[in-house]
């Protein structure tokens, strides 16, 4: 019969010590900045707009809407996504640019519903400090068109989506296709991504998964 054996007060130490230094999600304590106060480089008209602090300084997150004018694209509206350090030392005036993410919608397109404000959001969800930004929003290229889903994952500046249909009945199914490096992301970004992904485009909890290269 084996014995068990108490660890040492040192070995106890050690291992509380070891639960604290673990990766835990911090939630950013977001605030909404008034529009007539942002102040950064943007095109179109700023429709939203909040900060956080994380280990990198002051963010600020803003989001723009833009008519565009006909041309190689027909008219529609052209929706930009931000983020900015504001106390920057790499910038002259203090703001730095993190990161831009672009898409059109047509004329015709219900981008009236979409993106839901609680659909850019930020967190430190692996724990290292630096905020991570999720953008989910979804169109519809024309009338009758499937819903058109995406979801943007913005970490350590680096852009990885998920896109897909949206299933908005409840005999409908979704798809789902992630660019091929999210599965580089850590496990905790990876999952809370698609959770969120899943409260846009599954609101039945029906889905047909696929993964690959959708750009």
């Amino acid at each position: 019969m084996t014995r068990a054996h108490a660890l040492p007060p040192f070995a106890l130490l050690l291992l509380s010590g070891l639960v604290s230094l673990a990766p835990m999600a911090q939630a950013c304590q977001t605030r909404a900045v008034p529009i007539e106060q942002v102040k950064v480089p943007v095109e179109g008209r700023v429709v939203r707009a909040f900060g956080c602090q994380d280990a990198l300084g002051e963010q600020l997150f803003v989001e723009t809407r833009q008519p565009t004018a006909l041309g190689a694209r027909a008219a529609g509206t052209a929706l930009t996504f931000y983020q900015f350090t504001l106390n920057s030392q790499t910038n002259a005036h203090g703001v730095s640019r993190r990161w831009m993410a672009r898409d059109f919608a047509p004329a015709d397109s219900r981008l009236s519903r979409s993106p839901q404000v609680n659909r850019f959001t930020a967190s430190d969800i692996d724990g290292d400090g630096v905020l991570e930004a999720f953008v989910a929003y979804s169109t519809a290229a024309t009338p009758g068109a499937a819903e058109e889903g995406k979801l943007l994952v913005f970490h350590k500046d680096r852009k990885y989506a998920v896109r897909g249909t949206v299933a908005l009945l409840p005999g409908d199914f979704s798809t789902r296709n992630m660019d091929p490096g999210f599965d580089t992301l850590p496990g905790s970004i990876q999952r809370h991504a698609l959770q969120l992904w899943d409260s846009m485009a599954l609101p039945h909890q029906r889905t047909t998964v696929s993964q690959g290269n959708n750009r």
